[in-house]
């Protein structure tokens, strides 16, 4: 397989004033205690660079700073220049665990723990910075972010050119909606709550950001790996488990997608980074591959680009089983 192949459409990410490939690197799973050595790690991140991925989404608490250095070593041996996105937060996770409760109101900690980010990172400044988590009550946000101990390391941040653009890391849908209507962020990324079975979830919260011109990454989009098997063995394996997080609803969901998907010739995970493809009220989606193969899966999938109208059509037929089962 040759090591570069046709540039991955881009697009505006809103107001965070920078292009974006339509598919962006997750480094989550690319730490050791995800089960990926550093020598996988940085060749996965170096061939999603020459695939033409140019956004890499980190954080501190991923394999507790172990995924911020691997992009580092990688940034320093590439031509190529990825927006990278880093966060603040999950201090519980990261150097400052010891002092996490105390940082969550504390700018100089905040500091502290960006100053180690661009270290390992090997960067200046980050082009994105994220409140990690920001729909937790830790951050004390309320109605009124811009009054919030975070807020004024952000503006001292920005003063001292360490970050560019600021963006919100939420799931609750309500919250997005909410902080995204504020008018201080400039992007968010948005996990597990928008997909292919949870399609219609997160409405509010993407209309607000549109309003706004945020730009918007999807994060999760498989919910760690919950939507990738449909099939019969896979779903009688999850009614076995009830789980809270997973009602009959989303099962019967997962069951009309994978058949549908079936029908189509695709496998559940390219129909669903297609559907997300097709929706213009995403600018990018974050994947979070484990190994080369399963980055040019993605790679490819992308490359073929949004689905056909007919197929939306049916898969917005989804909707109509609810979500908790209930009718």
């Amino acid at each position: 397989m040759c090591e570069t192949q046709a540039e991955l459409a881009r697009t505006r990410f809103g107001r965070a004033g920078f292009d974006v490939s339509r598919l962006g690197l997750g480094t989550y799973h690319l730490t050791s205690d995800r089960y990926v050595s550093n020598a996988s790690a940085r060749a996965l991140t170096s061939a999603a660079i020459a695939r033409g991925i140019n956004v890499i989404d980190t954080a501190p608490m991923y394999g507790l700073g172990e995924a911020e250095r691997i992009v580092g070593e990688v940034l320093k041996n590439t031509k190529e220049r990825p927006n990278v996105i880093g966060k603040v937060g999950r201090f519980e996770k990261s150097i400052l665990a010891r002092l996490a409760a105390e940082a969550y109101g504390d700018p100089g900690l905040m500091h502290a723990q960006l100053d180690h980010s661009l270290t390992l990172l090997g960067i200046d400044r980050l082009p994105l910075l994220l409140i990690h988590e920001t729909d937790w009550a830790e951050w004390g946000l309320g109605d009124q972010p811009e009054h919030s101990p975070v807020w004024a390391f952000v503006e001292e941040a920005r003063r001292d050119g360490r970050i560019g653009a600021v963006g919100l890391s939420v799931r609750k849908p309500a919250v997005a909606a909410g902080l995204a209507e504020t008018g201080l962020f400039d992007a968010m990324l948005f996990v597990h709550y928008h997909n292919v079975i949870w399609q219609e979830v997160a409405t509010e919260a993407l209309a607000a950001a549109h309003r706004h011109d945020m730009g918007v990454a999807i994060g999760a989009p498989f919910r760690q790996g919950l939507l990738v098997d449909g099939s019969p063995s896979a779903v009688e394996a999850l009614r076995a488990q009830r789980r809270a997080a997973v009602p009959p609803g989303v099962i019967r969901r997962i069951e009309m997608t994978y058949d549908i998907s079936q029908q189509h010739g695709m496998s559940m995970v390219e129909l669903g980074l297609r559907w997300l493809l097709s929706d213009p009220r995403v600018h990018t989606t974050i994947v979070g591959p484990r190994s080369l193969q399963e980055l040019q899966q993605n790679v490819d999938f992308a490359h073929a680009g949004p689905l056909d109208d007919n197929l939306l059509e049916e898969l917005r037929l989804v909707q109509q089983e609810p979500l908790d089962g209930q009718s």
